[in-house]
């Protein structure tokens, strides 16, 4: 009798754990994706078109509340940018500043228009996207 309660007793112990872990709101950790961290471009998607990188180096250094993005042809961009990590996952930038000839690339010209409509992220310390609102303009990070 005492055997099947400690078997009863512990099943409902590893139920209400389970069920804790379950019911807990997963927030992201911002400072693991982001703070003091570089990340390379994949590809940008604009609507229905993909712009790959086609092998060339776009990087986005985040340095405690700043970024700067190099291009190819060493035109930046630089602002200020802020992301919560709870469901919401916003994320945004202010103060941008382009640098170069940032319109010779279509790219760059692409990630600047992001930048300045950015509402979201997804992602975590692997791969990352940055979107506006409507999701149909981001861009996609490797790490």
């Amino acid at each position: 009798m005492k055997n099947n309660f400690k078997k009863a007793m512990k099943a409902l112990f590893l139920s209400a754990m389970m069920a804790v872990m379950v019911s807990c709101e997963k927030n992201d950790d911002i400072n693991a994706i982001f703070r003091e961290r570089t990340w390379y471009l994949t590809y940008v998607q604009s609507g229905n078109t993909r712009y790959d990188n086609k092998g060339k180096l776009y990087s986005i250094e985040f340095r405690n509340d700043k970024f700067i993005v190099t291009t190819p042809n060493g035109a930046t961009i630089k602002g200020v940018w802020f992301a919560d990590g709870g469901g919401s996952h916003t994320f945004y930038c202010r103060n941008l500043e382009k640098s170069g000839e940032l319109w010779r690339d279509d790219i760059a010209t692409k990630m600047f228009d992001i930048f300045k409509k950015a509402e979201s992220y997804e992602g975590d310390t692997n791969w990352l996207q940055i979107r506006t609102e409507d999701n149909k303009l981001y861009m996609q990070f490797y790490n």
